[in-house]
């Protein structure tokens, strides 16, 4: 990593001048934080596999006869989720804020480069929200795992197989729900289209209805729904504004998912099938190493996400 001050440089001048710039000089972008995986159910494992049985019993019931006649098969299906290790690697020279306006986050009486101020400051108001914004953006939705190349920093999407990808290869596979809808959501219709995606959820499994469920989707859809709602039932006496419940179904809850932000998709499952899973290792603040004038920030952690039951996932995915 390089301090890059270029255009400080240029517009301010290659001395540190005492202006009276401090900390609340300094402007931070604006970043994404972590939304997907505050919706599944948190695991701590050690394990670098979490593994489960999927269990389903037949049909039993029968007429009566008086002779024993056996009926009903026990099957047992395997789940795994991969644990993906992923890390951060930071280093950098401090010195490069000096003899320019950033000379502030500098230090003129710590001879220790790790206890400068442009370390906390780098450290607190850039690495700690990066992480969730860089995991939210291109990881848990969009993400695809990719074996590191030796040597060779690899990608924020390359870390872990996202949902996405989990949801192809689930509907390739008919190891997940295919949902069809007779038309592509759209601002005019997404009301319609939301509707049809649950009652084609019921109608392949009724007992789904009694079952506390969310229906995901990208903020643009849940918008457009809400707008389309208000559009064509705004006048009606029991019209509430907002209400992120289906109609007639109330245990389906929409959710907005930010990583899932263009991507045309909508799921479904069951409140508890969906799983974000973890070690504690890594959970603590990043690690921070002098050599010399360099310093460096250091962290790794596991993570995976995915489901307990994949059949009891159900989704539209845009053609």
């Amino acid at each position: 990593m390089s301090i890059i001050a270029t255009d400080i440089v240029t517009a301010f001048g290659n001395r540190y001048i005492n202006e009276g710039q401090n900390m609340e000089s300094l402007k931070e972008q604006i970043r994404q934080p972590s939304v997907t995986p505050s919706y599944a159910v948190p695991i701590i494992t050690e394990n670098d596999v979490y593994r489960s049985s999927n269990t389903a019993l037949g049909e039993i019931v029968q007429g009566f006869q008086k002779a024993f006649t056996a009926k009903g098969d026990l099957t047992f299906t395997p789940n795994e989720i991969v644990l993906r290790n992923a890390k951060i690697d930071i280093s950098l020279y401090p010195d490069d804020v000096k003899g320019k306006w950033l000379g502030f986050l500098a230090s003129i009486d710590k001879a220790a480069r790790a206890e400068w101020p442009i370390v906390r400051y780098l450290l607190e108001k850039h690495v700690v929200p990066q992480i969730p914004h860089d995991m939210e953006t291109k990881a848990y939705w969009g993400g695809s795992y990719v074996a590191p190349t030796p040597g060779t920093a690899g990608t924020t999407a390359g870390t872990l197989d996202g949902l996405k990808k989990l949801i192809d290869a689930g509907l390739t596979g008919a190891t997940m729900n295919a949902i069809a809808l007779t038309a592509l959501p759209t601002p005019t219709t997404m009301f319609d289209s939301v509707e049809e995606f649950t009652d084609d959820i019921f109608a392949h499994n009724p007992v789904l209805e009694s079952v506390k469920m969310r229906v995901y989707m990208e903020p643009k859809f849940l918008k457009n729904y809400f707008r389309d709602k208000r559009n064509t039932h705004g006048n009606d006496v029991n019209y509430v504004p907002g209400q992120n419940t289906v109609d007639f179904s109330p245990n389906i809850e929409l959710v907005a998912l930010p990583s899932m932000a263009g991507s045309g998709y909508i799921w479904a499952t069951p409140v508890e099938n969906f799983v974000h899973l973890r070690k504690e290792n890594g959970m603590k603040d990043p690690k921070v190493e002098e050599a010399k004038r360099e310093v460096a920030l250091m962290l790794d952690w596991y993570e995976g996400i995915g489901f307990d039951y994949n059949q009891l996932v159900y989704a539209y995915k845009p053609a």
